[in-house]
């Protein structure tokens, strides 16, 4: 079985996350998700002050591609995850590609393939 991880803060559950989680679910047999307990971005911005972690927790479980749930608080915490499980794959947003990102290195030498899906991000209506 093909495990894959997925890293995010779902500051709320909308369409560009579900492609992204479907997407992800392609790459793999078993998805788990990390989710992040501030929801803040890179640059330490609150990004969710409507849901709390419970409510983006509930939302994400009901996602159909989504096997598991791990919260995490720190990037350390990101690290031990990946240390703790036995992950075949690794899911970034494309704009990683050129970007560092905590444990490239440790997913380098265990042979943790990374793939990178493009994020569109932006919640689309359709009428």
């Amino acid at each position: 079985m093909k495990v894959g991880i997925t890293f995010v803060a779902f500051e709320f559950l909308h369409s560009g996350y579900i492609q992204m989680l479907e997407e992800a679910k392609k790459q793999c047999d078993y998805l788990i998700v990390g989710l992040n307990t501030v929801c803040k971005d890179e640059t330490g911005i609150l990004l969710s002050k409507e849901y709390s972690l419970v409510e983006r927790y509930i939302t994400l479980k009901a996602c159909k591609y989504v096997d598991e749930i791990i919260p995490y608080h720190t990037e350390q915490d990101l690290e031990d995850i990946l240390r703790s499980f036995k992950i075949d794959i690794r899911i970034l947003g494309s704009e990683y590609k050129t970007k560092d990102y905590t444990a490239k290195d440790y997913c380098k030498n265990k042979g943790i393939k990374i793939h990178f899906n493009h994020r569109d991000l932006k919640p689309q209506k359709v009428w």
